[in-house]
């Protein structure tokens, strides 16, 4: 179900001119990165999710990470980069926060199926090819991009 309305959503924004704002987290913590599995799409991903009207980039990953994982920051994710991305046929920015200080409690998210760490020498084979490359220019082993 939440495939089906996430390719309906990406539909009509694709028909409409106008940009879109996102937000993503690397959270890291003892050499491990925390990837979540979706619903809708397979693969690994990092957490995220779209901005909402009178909400700041800030806010939004806030409540991502809250809503996904159940992890509240103990101190301002660090904005790490900023991206462009046409893939869903419209102009998307992606802003990407480091978290590396925070608690965590259970969560529950329907459009979450799982959500595990993952050693950064040891990433899984399902990760997404865009996580991957933020991943490696976190480790410094790919320069910064500016797309997704």
């Amino acid at each position: 179900m939440w495939h089906f309305l996430w390719k309906i959503k990406n539909k009509l924004l694709s028909m409409l001119p106008i940009k879109t704002l996102g937000v993503r987290a690397l959270v890291i913590k003892n050499n491990r990165v925390l990837l979540i599995k979706h619903s809708y799409i397979n693969g690994w991903y990092t957490v995220g999710g779209g901005v909402k009207r009178g909400e700041t980039p800030l806010q939004a990953i806030q409540r991502e990470l809250f809503e996904e994982v159940g992890l509240e920051c103990l101190d301002k994710p660090q904005l790490f980069n900023v991206y462009y991305s046409a893939k869903e046929k419209r102009d998307d920015y992606i802003v990407l926060y480091i978290v590396n200080n925070f608690t965590q409690q259970k969560a529950s998210s329907a459009e979450i199926l799982d959500k595990t760490w993952f050693d950064l020498d040891n990433l899984p084979s399902q990760i997404s090819p865009a996580t991957k490359r933020r991943l490696e220019e976190y480790q410094q082993i790919r320069a910064f991009e500016e797309y997704w």
